[in-house]
């Protein structure tokens, strides 16, 4: 118990460290009825990645990523291998022109045929 503060003292230390005008969130959904499989999302010309092995069918990954000022060149790229083996790969951006800061949610639907991008403005508080 007498950890506790401690504990709470050093993460509110090192959440306030972090920038939050540079997060990157992703959100990755399965809507087809087969796992995908060997999925990866790189930026920063594959300097900040995510990566996990298997996303079964109707089920949904998040992740959060810390990019730095210093390597954010905007550009994403998405790839995983269907249950078919076939290989997907989706790439663009999460910057916009007039945009200094990334504060950003992508969400990647893995659709039968297709991967839809959407692109939101990050709720920071």
């Amino acid at each position: 118990m007498k950890g506790l503060p401690l504990i709470l003292i050093f993460s509110m230390f090192f959440f306030a460290c972090v920038p939050e005008d540079h997060v990157l969130e992703i959100e990755i959904v399965n809507h087809t009825d087969e796992p995908v499989q060997s999925i990866r999302l790189s930026t920063a010309k594959d300097r900040l990645s995510f990566e996990a092995d298997n996303l079964p069918p109707g089920q949904e990954i998040g992740h959060t990523l810390q990019v730095k000022e210093s390597v954010a060149d905007g550009e994403y790229i998405f790839r995983f291998i269907r249950s078919n083996g076939q290989q997907e790969s989706v790439s663009g951006s999460y910057l916009e022109e007039e945009e200094g800061a990334v504060k950003r949610t992508l969400i990647f639907n893995v659709q039968e045929k297709s991967v839809n991008v959407e692109h939101r403005v990050l709720e920071v508080e």
